[in-house]
């Protein structure tokens, strides 16, 4: 099997065991995640008198079966941090980022995903955001993550790449059951800084971040 067939194979196995997990266990174990995710932000984030700035978090709306993150937007809109969203642009196969403030800023876009309206402020300079929470498929302890295959984060990801500018955190939301033996890693595929899940917290190697 080459990369391509790996990836489609682990998608479709993924699906299915996040599929797998009661409505009632998802949410339970998104509340506990959304926590661990609050806590790591508010070390992340925090501000710095030397920039004018906001400390500004990029993350996903959820859908489906993904890790509900809303609770970590809710306490970010109560803090004095910028949260970003992205509206996908399928005629490009590119993301947009708008800011929001509240959940008045989201109308529902693509595939039914919640995103910005169209008077939302947009986030031109990627340079600006200091943290990512990424959605995926499975993830693995090489921080190898396996998206749904629109190539969207990658794409976004690579604008870091071509420019040489250094790449904010990146962390991925996810539940236990997420995790597998190993990720198939092409060449334009990104590695996540850390991995959040309703039992720990893990960066490269396996090894357990603080809290």
């Amino acid at each position: 099997m080459n990369i391509k067939e790996k990836k489609i194979e682990l998608r479709r196995q993924a699906e299915a065991v996040r599929s797998a997990i009661t409505e009632e266990e998802r949410l339970r174990k998104s509340e506990i995640i959304s926590e661990k995710l609050l806590k790591r932000l508010e070390k992340l984030l925090k501000p710095d008198p030397t920039v004018r700035r906001k400390p500004t978090l990029f993350t996903y709306m959820p859908v489906k079966t993904e890790v509900d993150v809303t609770p970590v937007l809710e306490a970010c809109w109560k803090r004095p941090w910028r949260v970003v969203v992205p509206k996908v642009i399928p005629a490009y196969k590119q993301m947009k980022l708008y800011e929001i403030k509240s959940y008045v800023d989201l109308e529902r876009g693509n595939w039914g995903i919640r995103e910005p309206v169209a008077k939302a402020p947009q986030l031109f300079d990627i340079r600006q955001i200091d943290v990512v929470i990424v959605p995926g498929l499975a993830f693995d302890l090489r921080m190898g993550r396996l998206g749904y295959g629109g190539g969207f984060y990658d794409r976004f990801m690579q604008q870091y790449v071509r420019t040489g500018l250094p790449k904010p955190y990146i962390i991925a939301a996810a539940f236990e059951e997420q995790l597998v033996d190993e990720v198939p890693m092409g060449l334009f595929d990104f590695r996540i800084n850390e991995l959040v899940t309703e039992e720990r917290c893990l960066t490269e190697g396996g090894a357990v971040c603080r809290e």
